[in-house]
């Protein structure tokens, strides 16, 4: 997600001169794939054959204080203040009890509640899709023990830009074409306890700069690591999940190398949070969400909130 502020830099920051202004440009990241049961594109769990979920979510995030590069600029004020709302349809179907497919398209609207035009493209709003993603996951194998079984997760994702000008300041995704390859375990046990460890690495080609003819630019490749840890029983799911992202190569906010292409930044984070899902009757559930940044480089240092619904059903029946 792209932001550019406005910021008063004050003397503490290394070779910024005292309430000198400068319009820098924020990058976070913040998750466009929200299943409602869990955090993240893939979790631990398979739908039977021919089950199908269905949710549809929405986040909103807020911030006080953001990395440009690895400096935290708590305390600086924001000149320009962006409302993002992030609505999401997100669809996981199984086709065997050990492999599924998933789709999430979300649908982004966000504003500059300032009202300055964007400085690259002269927008003061959005409201269109961005970055579709369909993957594919195979419980691989699964080791059976006496209350518990543990399965071997892999999988890939494809993530499919819209078109869309990936190098303005409401824009969320990259605007590059990018697969995921993903690996893990998954640990269930009969009273419902669970453990899940993703580590995915995420390929990215390159971004057109669609304002300016031949603009094009690399996105960094990255590597992902997601942990989970929850309770899952028919009346109720809850998690305690954490993420960690960390770019190859890029280009820090601010630095000589930077030359204004948002999505080429190297993006670090580590973020935590907690999902909670209840069914209120058996084929419709809700769930609430919250994740927080805890440390990142060239993003901001944002809490994002989130609630979706979830219809399941049976095609099969």
């Amino acid at each position: 997600m792209f932001f550019f502020f406005r910021l008063k830099v004050i003397s503490k920051f290394k070779k910024m001169k005292k309430n000198h202004l400068l319009t820098l440009s924020i990058l976070t990241i913040l998750g466009t794939s929200l299943n409602s049961k869990a955090q993240g594109l893939l979790d631990g769990f398979n739908p039977k054959k021919g089950n199908l979920s269905v949710s549809t979510s929405y986040s909103r995030s807020q911030f006080d204080s953001f990395y440009v590069g690895e400096i935290n600029t708590e305390g600086v004020p924001v000149h320009e203040e962006i409302n993002q709302n992030v609505f999401s349809l997100y669809a996981k179907y199984g086709i065997t009890d050990r492999f599924s497919a998933i789709v999430s398209i979300p649908f982004i609207s966000a504003e500059n509640t300032s009202n300055q035009p964007d400085p690259i493209n002269g927008e003061t709003t959005i409201s269109e899709l961005q970055d579709i993603s369909v993957a594919l996951k195979l419980n691989a194998y699964k080791f059976n023990f006496n209350k518990a079984d543990l399965n071997i997760i892999v999988g890939a994702a494809a993530i499919i830009p819209t078109g869309y000008e990936p190098n303005g300041i409401l824009s969320v995704g990259s605007g590059a074409f990018g697969v995921d390859v993903t690996t893990g375990l998954h640990l269930n046990t009969k009273v419902g306890l669970f453990s899940t460890l993703l580590v995915s690495y995420s390929f990215k080609g390159n971004a057109d700069n669609n304002l300016i003819p031949g603009g094009k630019f690399g996105v960094p490749n990255a590597f992902v690591t997601t942990g989970k840890i929850g309770y899952n029983s028919k009346f109720i799911y809850v998690e305690a999940w954490a993420d960690y992202l960390k770019s190859e190569e890029g280009v820090d906010i601010g630095t000589p190398s930077f030359r204004g292409n948002l999505p080429e930044t190297k993006v670090d984070y580590s973020r935590i949070g907690i999902t909670v899902y209840r069914n209120i009757i058996p084929q419709l559930g809700i769930s609430l969400g919250v994740g927080k940044v805890i440390d990142g480089r060239n993003l901001s240092n944002a809490i994002t909130y989130s609630a979706g619904l979830t219809y399941n059903l049976s095609l099969l029946k």
